[in-house]
């Protein structure tokens, strides 16, 4: 048991190569284990004995399929051949002995495939292939001499030896085999949330230790995740008595609702420092527990977004009202434009042709500022001056913007 527990660990589940090593380990290990327990034979009477050969070839078979159960039953079959080192091909139960050993390990094979269709292997699986292996003994000891007088000898022994050995063991190494399918799953599931782009938190809602994290999460708390599984959960909430208030009423909602969803949370990291976080957070009970399933992702994305958009739509604003500005303006201007030049000839010296010129210098200005209000392309605006507040400044919102090239 503790050989095929490591073979899971050196061999991990899910890996086409390491299956097949896995098999062709076991199928030797567990081969050499009958050969042991040949070995090992037990005395019953004078001139009787029993060996539990059987049982771990249709052991290794049930678990790991038929190529390991053939792969142990020649082993321990070459051996029965050799009549355990004494006899000559194994005496007169030589062959039968053989035959029976390789059958067990396909008679595992068999069982093995009945257990897969049905989710994996079970007690019922177990006794049947106790059965079975228990009749192909019997069906062994029928072709040899004086067979089934030598079987009433050790029928119930070899009982015995099959119930425990097969249905009882086989118990043990379904706890290996579900131990090392629940540390793939493990691993596969860790693997998942580390690859998820959002920072992903599972915390005990009753004691709010932290039992699982993701490399996202990580990063954004400046902890190791050695670091945060069993870290209190309420040690990244602000030092603010009024903002760890709201955090304890988003968390009753959640008990109460079961789902909470909140936007630009503060968050302290490591550094002390906070940032702004936007959090779903759910409530799962399971086997009696309750659990917060906590996701959570850098608010400043979303931030950096909606200010994007709110510019957007500033400026779509800016350049409707702009436009129809200049149109309104531009029309009564040009009239005003074209009257001072009328004016300009009848008066070109003297007092009233300066303020002409003066009108249209001014005129000249105006049409200089619409032109450049058709011609905004983002929103730039002064500081604000006294108790004057912010304006929109014309000349930097339509100003050709370069880069370093000069384009």
């Amino acid at each position: 048991m503790l050989f095929y527990s490591y073979t899971y660990q050196q061999f991990p589940v899910g890996s086409r190569r390491g299956q097949r090593l896995r098999v062709v380990a076991n199928g030797i290990f567990f081969g050499g284990v009958s050969v042991i327990l040949m070995i090992a034979r037990i005395q019953l009477d004078s001139g009787v004995y029993i060996d539990a050969r059987n049982v771990p070839v249709a052991l290794i078979a049930l678990f790991e399929g038929w190529p390991a159960g053939l792969i142990a039953g020649v082993i321990a079959a070459i051996y029965r051949l050799m009549g355990y080192g004494l006899e000559p091909f194994g005496g007169a139960g030589g062959f039968a002995g053989s035959a029976a050993v390789i059958a067990s390990g396909l008679a595992g094979g068999v069982v093995h495939a009945w257990a897969r269709r049905e989710g994996g292997v079970a007690p019922r699986h177990a006794f049947a292939l106790t059965a079975a292996v228990y009749a192909i003994t019997f069906l062994s000891f029928l072709i040899v001499p004086n067979g089934l007088a030598r079987f009433g000898q050790v029928w119930a022994p070899l009982l015995a030896v099959y119930v425990v050995g097969i249905g009882i063991i086989a118990r043990l190494l379904h706890d290996v085999l579900e131990q090392a399918r629940l540390r793939a799953a493990q691993q596969r599931f860790r693997a998942i949330i580390d690859a998820a782009n959002d920072a992903i938190r599972i915390v005990d809602a009753d004691t709010y230790r932290i039992l699982e994290t993701n490399r996202i999460d990580c990063e954004l708390s400046g902890y190791t995740r050695a670091e945060m599984i069993g870290r209190d959960v309420r040690d990244f909430w602000p030092m603010d008595a009024e903002l760890r208030a709201q955090r304890e009423a988003a968390v009753a909602e959640t008990v109460a609702r079961g789902f909470t969803r909140q936007f630009g949370l503060s968050h302290r990291v490591r550094s002390g420092e906070t940032i702004l976080i936007d959090m779903t957070r759910r409530l799962v009970e399971h086997e009696g527990r309750r659990y917060f399933l906590t996701i959570y992702r850098d608010a400043q994305e979303r931030l950096a977004a909606e200010a994007t958009r709110r510019e957007a739509s500033e400026l779509r604003a800016i350049t409707l009202l702009a436009g129809a500005a200049a149109h309104e303006i531009n029309n009564p201007l040009s009239v005003v434009v074209g009257s001072l030049g009328l004016l300009a000839r009848r008066f070109p010296d003297g007092q009233e042709g300066r303020w002409i010129q003066s009108g249209v210098q001014a005129s000249q200005r105006i049409q200089e500022i619409v032109s450049r209000m058709t011609k905004i392309t983002r929103i730039e605006s002064t500081p604000a001056q006294g108790g004057l507040p912010p304006i929109l400044d014309i000349k930097k919102s339509s100003d050709v913007v370069t880069d370093q090239e000069g384009r």
